[in-house]
């Protein structure tokens, strides 16, 4: 009986640690999935620590992690090139978004990026979207 006990004990604990381990984020280019109509797609590259992509009128460009399944961005920085009233309060918006710890999850090869009701999808850019 106290060998079950062990062994349940053990059990427990490496279930509990194996979900605390942090949400591997895919390496790569994502491209939004379904802008507004009239709206030009976000796009997102991680590259180990470091996040950039272009956030509808700007680029933009930080540090990244991954914690509890939330995406921690810091030190986000853009470019400033002046675009439509709407194209900068859509970015900005977005822009507020990533550096609110929204939730992340990979989802049918989607990325989904999840805070409160918001949420944006993107997929991975293959090669021939790049070369466009």
């Amino acid at each position: 009986m106290l060998t079950s006990i062990r062994q349940f004990s053990l059990l427990c604990a490496a279930i509990t640690l194996g979900a605390c381990q942090p949400a591997a984020l895919p390496k790569g280019q994502y491209l939004q999935l379904n802008p507004g109509a009239g709206d030009k797609a976000f796009s997102l590259q991680f590259d180990q620590d470091r996040l950039s992509g272009f956030t509808g009128c700007n680029r933009a460009m930080g540090s990244f992690s991954v914690d509890k399944g939330e995406l921690v961005v810091s030190q986000l920085a853009g470019t400033m090139m002046a675009c439509s009233e709407q194209a900068m309060a859509r970015e900005q918006a977005f822009m507020q978004f990533l550096q609110n710890k929204p939730a992340l999850s990979v989802e049918d090869k989607v990325l989904v990026l999840r805070k409160d009701d918001i949420e944006y999808r993107f997929s991975a850019e293959t090669q021939q979207q790049n070369s466009r």
